[in-house]
C-alpha cells in the first residue's frame, strides 16, 4: 500500500480529487513518599532531594516500581543500593548519570529533562556521599509526576484485550508483542473515547492501538515494528491521558468500517520478576447516535529522506504544502499528534506554517525517546488550503552502519500521525500519502 501511495504521489491525487459519571480505567500513580503531619521525613533524604524524586521520578520509581522501572527512588537506602544492570557503584550515581544523559533521557517524554537547579541538587547530594538527613519535610508527599492512572469521562462499553493473559519470562528484559482483537461491527457506531485498561503496572511499559484493513491472527507474537498497513489510532505510556474525541467527531466502527485492531504492548522486566502475568488492553466508549463527522488518521513527515550516515547526527525537515486542489475536503481539524521515529531518534518537531505567516505547533519533543512513545493532544487545530506542514526529525546514529527508512527498529522513520476530522473519503486517498509525497531536505 505504501508503494501505491509513492507511485500516485500527492500531486496526482490532488488532480484526481479536483475532478469531482467519571470512570477510571486502570490504576492511579503511587504519588510521593513524603512525610505527613509535619513529622521528620522517613526517607532519610534532604527535603530538596526528596521533592525532586517525588515530583520527577516516583510515578514509575515508586516503593514498588512500575512500568518497567528497575528500582525504587524513594529513600536514602534506595540511592545507596547497587544498581541493576549498571556499572555505577550506587543507584544515586546511576541516577545522576541518567538524568544528565541527553541521548537516553530521564524522566522520559512527555516530561521535560531536569532543569539546571534540579540537576545541581542531585549532583551535589550524590557527590557529598548522600549523607543521612533528619529534616522535617512535612506535607503529604509529592504529586508523583506523570503516573499511570487514566481517567475517561464516559463508561466504556467495549473492552478489547488478549484472549489469554500473557506471562512475562523472568529472563527477558524487553518484549514487544502483538495481539489481534476484533471490535463488534454489526451496527454503525462512533468511537468517542479510548483509554488503556491497565492490568499489571510492574511489567507494562506502553501500549499502541492500531487499526488493520484485515483481521490479524496474533496472540502474543513478537512484533518490534510498526506495520505500515496498520494505522495508529492511540498510543499510551505513563503520563498519557485517555483520548476523548471532540463532540463533533468519532472514529467510525460498523459494517463499512470493520473493527480489525492490533494491540501492541511493550513489556519490560528489568527486575527479573518471576510469574508476572498481564491482561492489559484497550477500553472504548462508543455511541450509536452518530456524530456529525467521521474522524481519521493521516501521516505527515516523510518516507524519502536521505540515508543516515554512521557516527553522525542528522536533521531532516519534510515539508508538504496544502494546495487548492484539495479544497473539497479541507479545512480539517487536528485533535491529536503521535510523533514516531525509531531507536536513533533524538528530537522531533511538527508545525503548521499558516498562510498568514503564523506558526502552530502540533508536537515538540526535545528529548524524544523510542522507549516512550505517546500521543500529544492538539486543541482542535485547523489545517487549511495554503498551509504548509513541516516535520523535523533529528537522529543520532551512533552505530557503524547507515540507517535507511524502513519498518524494523533497525531502520528509521520520520512520521507525525495526526488524528483529524472530517475524514477524507476519496477513493485514491491513503493515510500515508502526504508523508510519501513530502519534500525532505
Amino acid at each position: 500500500m505504501l508503494l501505491h501511495a509513492r507511485t500516485l504521489g500527492f500531486a496526482g491525487l490532488l488532480v484526481a480529487l479536483g475532478c469531482t459519571e467519571d470512570v477510571t480505567s486502570g490504576t492511579g500513580g503511587a504519588g510521593g513518599a513524603g512525610g505527613a503531619g509535619g513529622a521528620p521525613s522517613a526517607s532519610g533524604l534532604p527535603c530538596d532531594v526528596q521533592e525532586i524524586l517525588e515530583q520527577r521520578c516516583q510515578s514509575c520509581h515508586s516503593a514498588s516500581p512500575k512500568f518497567g522501572a528497575p528500582m525504587p527512588l524513594v529513600t536514602r537506602a534506595d540511592l545507596l543500593a547497587a544498581p541493576v544492570a549498571n556499572s555505577a557503584a550506587t543507584v544515586g550515581e546511576a541516577t545522576v548519570a541518567r538524568v544528565s544523559d541527553t541521548a537516553s533521557p530521564m524522566p522520559p517524554p512527555p516530561s521535560l529533562p531536569l532543569d539546571a537547579a534540579e540537576l545541581a541538587v542531585l549532583e551535589n547530594y550524590v557527590a557529598a556521599g548522600m549523607p543521612a538527613s533528619d529534616e522535617n519535610c512535612g506535607g503529604e508527599g509529592g504529586a508523583g509526576g506523570a503516573g499511570g492512572g487514566v481517567t475517561v469521562n464516559c463508561v466504556p462499553d467495549i473492552s478489547l484485550k488478549p484472549a489469554t493473559p500473557f506471562e512475562m519470562p523472568a529472563d527477558e528484559a524487553d518484549l514487544y508483542l502483538c495481539f489481534g482483537v476484533e471490535a463488534p461491527s454489526d451496527i454503525a457506531r462512533h468511537i468517542t473515547a479510548i483509554a488503556p485498561k491497565i492490568d499489571n503496572e510492574k511489567i507494562l511499559h506502553h501500549i499502541l492501538f492500531l487499526q488493520s484493513p484485515e483481521p490479524v491472527i496474533a496472540n502474543g507474537e513478537p512484533c518490534n515494528f510498526v506495520n505500515l498497513d496498520w494505522k495508529l489510532v492511540y498510543a499510551w505510556g505513563p503520563g498519557t491521558p485517555a483520548l476523548e474525541l471532540p463532540q463533533e467527531a468519532g472514529f467510525p466502527l460498523g459494517p463499512n468500517d470493520p473493527g480489525h485492531y492490533v494491540i501492541q504492548i511493550h513489556y519490560n522486566n528489568v527486575q527479573g520478576l518471576v510469574g508476572e502475568t498481564d491482561a492489559s488492553g484497550i477500553d472504548l466508549c462508543t455511541t450509536t447516535e452518530l456524530r456529525p463527522n467521521d474522524a481519521d488518521v493521516v501521516a505527515f513527515g516523510g518516507t524519502q529522506f536521505a540515508p543516515l550516515p554512521p557516527n553522525a547526527t542528522t536533521e531532516t525537515t519534510c515539508s508538504l504544502d496544502v494546495p487548492a486542489t484539495v479544497e473539497p475536503f479541507f479545512p480539517v481539524t487536528i485533535f491529536q499528534s503521535w510523533p514516531h521515529m525509531h531507536q536513533l531518534g533524538r528530537k522531533f518537531e511538527s508545525v503548521i506554517e499558516k498562510s498568514d505567516g503564523s506558526v502552530v505547533t502540533l508536537a515538540d519533543v526535545p528529548n524524544y525517546d523510542f522507549e516512550y512513545q505517546i500521543t500529544y493532544p492538539n486543541d482542535n487545530i485547523k489545517l487549511e488550503v495554503g498551509d504548509t506542514v513541516r516535520t523535523t526529525c533529528t537522529w543520532e546514529n551512533t552505530t557503524s552502519e547507515t540507517a535507511n527508512f524502513g519498518e524494523d527498529t533497525a531502520d528509521e522513520m520520520c512520521f507525525n500521525f495526526v488524528s483529524y476530522y472530517p475524514r477524507v473519503t476519496a477513493s485514491q486517498w491513503h493515510w500515508l500519502l502526504p508523508s510519501a509525497s513530502a519534500d525532505c531536505q
